[in-house]
């Protein structure tokens, strides 16, 4: 399956997808609207394809946009903002495939944030939200995911799943990208390296408290960063000693560790990372 999408700007809103695209793309944001991980292995997919591809943010996602473009292959990334009575429409009339990036057969997206918030065990995948999404997949032509161990926990909880085409993707990287790690990492060769990078994060599952408690029981001196362009980030951890992550529930692929690694930062995960 080849992508292409639209180039990096305003994501023009339509009441129905343009005729001359070959592929809609869904999902709660782009790189417009947010720089993560998965905004960027998308937007990295986005630079790589011949086909035409329109990019739909979930929440605009309706029965006249799926009957606009039911001649249409489809994508759907992350819809969490999306009208979920739309599935059975979808699985009956749309050609697709999925791009999982995190868990979302669970109302939290994460089993363990789901245990965290309520005292008890995730058991999402018994009940009618669970039921709704693994239907939603097993309809799909492809399913795509983001690393090994996530897939396996899938397939733990939804094992007909299986039968649909399965493909381990992983984060994506554009060439630009690895032009500008090969860039940093010449500029930085003789400079010595100096302190650890901690995310910061309002979320949860990143984990941020325990990075910087890491860091301060270990004696190591620590820059925790965000809010910074992806370039101002990349450029840090070229210059940083090491990088420490410590998630409290499964994180199917962070791109940060990856990047981290190849600009040549030292790492401190748990088995929470799971590439």
């Amino acid at each position: 399956m080849n992508f292409n999408f639209s180039p990096i700007g305003e994501v023009p809103k339509r009441a129905t997808i343009p005729e001359d695209c070959d592929v809609v793309f869904v999902s709660d944001m782009f790189v417009e609207d947010y720089v993560g991980g998965a905004e960027l292995t998308s937007e990295a997919l986005i630079e790589s394809s011949p086909l035409s591809v329109h990019k739909l943010r979930s929440k605009d996602v309706d029965l006249k946009m799926l009957e606009s473009g039911v001649s249409k292959f489809w994508i759907f990334g992350n819809f969490s903002q999306m009208d979920l009575q739309l599935i059975p429409t979808i699985v009956a009339n749309m050609n697709y495939s999925v791009l999982e990036y995190d868990y979302k057969y669970c109302s939290y997206r994460s089993p363990e944030k789901h245990q965290a918030a309520t005292g008890k065990p995730c058991d999402c995948h018994e009940d009618t939200h669970g039921k709704i999404i693994s239907a939603f997949y097993y309809g799909a032509k492809s399913l795509w995911w983001m690393s090994e161990a996530q897939e396996s926990v899938y397939h733990s909880k939804f094992p007909f799943l299986k039968e649909r085409a399965n493909t381990v993707l992983s984060s994506v990287f554009s060439e630009r990208f690895f032009a500008s790690v090969k860039t940093l990492v010449e500029k930085y060769k003789n400079s010595e390296r100096s302190g650890w990078i901690v995310l910061n994060s309002d979320s949860w599952i990143k984990g941020t408290d325990d990075a910087i408690s890491w860091c301060e029981k270990n004696n190591k001196s620590y820059n925790v960063i965000g809010g910074l362009s992806h370039d101002k980030v990349l450029d840090a951890m070229a210059q940083a000693e090491g990088f420490v992550y410590l998630p409290k529930g499964n994180d199917t692929c962070p791109r940060m560790v990856i990047e981290a690694k190849l600009l040549g930062c030292k790492l401190h995960l748990n088995d929470y990372v799971q590439h």
